[in-house]
């Protein structure tokens, strides 16, 4: 019995050795560099609990602790198309909201932050913040467009939204803000791994996926001089492009650059899911040169009146 008894312990001792090699011997695996989280289409506004619904995002986001945050665009529902008394009630609750972020938060713009484009608004092209002028001054900014840098990545904010001589909005980047981009990007090299947030996309499938393979997006779906933007951006390091807009979820590829259409954090405009995609945002993990992303559902369920 003795010896039974002094044979089991020496027997386990000598696993646990070969389990420690052997995990000393297992490749880890890569952990991320930083974390960042995308939300987009929030379409703010008192009605439809998107208020609240927000707020319910922002502690998934909080909870899951990225180091920032950059905002796809459509922040409030809306400017474009109403009076000066409102616009402004929706950039102020977007405000107060966001800023229960733990994390800095970069926004871009997006076609309803514009104030005043619609005719029906009332308002006229004098107005001093008529435009883009309004998310500028609420927002902060000098410009609608930025980069920063965090952690040997380079981030370009754009402004993809322009403006028709009939008071109506097309995707577009000009070409002040081109020459912008040219130079900013001249700066940060051929080297250092970029990624780009605009509003409105450069590329979708949906269209041609929808309504067959000749079929015309639209000036206002998307960004209609991708083209000049490509030859821009495609002797540099562009990993990622995160695009709004259109509140569906897709991935593109071409050339090396990954193109991301996220979901919609109001999904159907705070009416529940659009055509099966649930009300979420984007966590993106960045590694060294590579990066992972996932769609995320917030876990927020709408209330739909009966008349919707």
């Amino acid at each position: 019995m003795n010896n039974v008894t002094m044979l089991k312990p020496r027997l386990f001792a000598g696993v646990v050795t070969v389990l420690l090699i052997l995990s000393a011997c297992t490749p880890q695996e890569p952990q991320p560099i930083f974390s960042f989280a995308f939300l987009t289409d929030i379409h703010v506004q008192p009605e439809r609990m998107a208020a609240e619904g927000f707020q319910h995002t922002i502690e998934q986001v909080n909870a899951r602790d990225p180091a920032f945050v950059i905002t796809g665009g459509d922040l409030i529902m809306d400017a474009l198309g109403t009076s000066f008394g409102r616009a402004d009630s929706l950039y102020v609750l977007y405000n107060e909201l966001s800023a229960a972020f733990s994390m800095p938060v970069y926004n871009t713009l997006g076609n309803h932050e514009v104030f005043g484009l619609y005719t029906d608004s009332g308002i006229e092209p004098e107005h001093p913040e008529y435009g883009k002028e309004m998310y500028l001054d609420r927002m902060g900014l000098d410009q609608t467009y930025y980069s920063f840098d965090h952690q040997g990545w380079h981030f370009v904010i754009l402004d993809a939204v322009g403006f028709r001589d009939d008071r109506r909005y097309m995707g577009y980047v000009d070409s002040l803000q081109l020459d912008w981009l040219r130079s900013d990007l001249e700066k940060v090299g051929t080297e250092i791994p970029i990624i780009i947030s605009t509003h409105i996309p450069f590329v979708s499938v949906v269209p041609q996926l929808v309504y067959g393979g000749e079929a015309s997006a639209g000036y206002g779906y998307l960004v209609t001089n991708t083209h000049e933007i490509m030859q821009v951006v495609m002797d540099y390091n562009v990993k990622l492009v995160l695009q709004g807009h259109l509140h569906h979820l897709e991935e593109v590829s071409f050339g090396g650059i990954h193109f991301v259409t996220a979901g919609a954090v109001s999904a159907r405009w705070w009416l529940g899911p659009r055509e099966g995609m649930e009300e979420g945002f984007m966590m993106v993990d960045v590694y060294a040169d590579s990066l992972h992303w996932e769609y995320i559902d917030s876990g927020w369920e709408a209330v739909v009146p009966e008349t919707e």
